[in-house]
């Protein structure tokens, strides 16, 4: 396998990979949480980098390419001189000046030449394009992340402050909800505390544990007192339409 097609691959993998960890990222907090978004944040942007400078000399290196291919073949032969005369008499050669006796014969050399290495063959038109796509996609990747990433890191922020409304308005953003209703029957059923109680609720919405740890709610596994944890769950339970099941007193109040 010839080195562009290695580093296709590698790239390739790279990108599944990528969007994998972006996935678990914004769709199970605990897993956001347990790694350092601070540091997954730094070695996103030096993948980053390092990809921009790759598309950067692969794009150079089709355009070079391209280039090669267009231009118009320049007849090497020169033109003849006008102010020449032509004389069509040979020059005379000059005599062979014959050895003296002195005069030994060349060494013949009996070195065997060291072989030279086969060059690899240049990549062609389609395979520097397609290098050139690979690349496109990757530095789209890892953008991506690196933005979903400083918007983690700015959300659990404002958590760790207690204020909830970014992650009201990034959670009713994702559910298609209404960031309005969620922060009305939040305030509603905790007054916008987190560690609320109230016999048997707990949290910002003020869930039960039998509740919280349904098959229904992706953060199942996170406590019960996390505040973003709840909000989400919370919009999606509104998103599926169980807002008037799951708090009949408050819901129909706050949207």
């Amino acid at each position: 396998m010839t080195g562009w097609k290695k580093a296709t691959s590698l790239i390739l993998i790279s990108i599944t990979a990528l969007s994998i960890s972006s996935a678990l990222l914004l769709s199970t907090p605990s897993t956001a949480r347990a790694a350092s978004l601070a540091h997954r944040l730094t070695i996103t942007r030096h993948r980053l980098r390092h990809a921009r400078a790759k598309l950067t000399a692969d794009r150079l290196a089709y355009t070079t390419a391209l280039a090669g291919t267009t231009t118009p073949a320049v007849d090497a032969t020169p033109a003849p001189d006008p102010g020449a005369t032509s004389d069509p008499t040979p020059a005379p050669t000059p005599a062979a000046t014959p050895a003296g006796p002195s005069a030994a014969p060349a060494p013949t050399s009996t070195t065997t030449p060291a072989p030279v290495p086969a060059a690899s063959p240049a990549p062609t038109l389609q395979e520097l394009q397609a290098a050139v796509t690979a690349d496109q996609r990757r530095v789209r990747v890892l953008h991506t992340l690196a933005v979903r990433l400083r918007q983690a890191i700015a959300l659990q922020a404002a958590a760790a402050r207690g204020d909830w409304m970014p992650i009201v308005r990034d959670a009713a953003r994702r559910s298609h909800v209404s960031a309005t209703g969620l922060r009305r029957m939040m305030s509603l059923e905790s007054g916008g505390r987190a560690h609320a109680e109230n016999g048997s609720f707990h949290g910002l919405y003020q869930y039960c544990w039998s509740t919280w740890r349904a098959a229904w709610n992706p953060w199942r596994h996170s406590s019960l007192y996390d505040g973003a944890a709840q909000i989400r769950a919370t919009a999606v339970a509104v998103h599926h339409g169980w807002g008037a099941q799951m708090w009949p007193n408050t819901y129909p109040r706050a949207f």
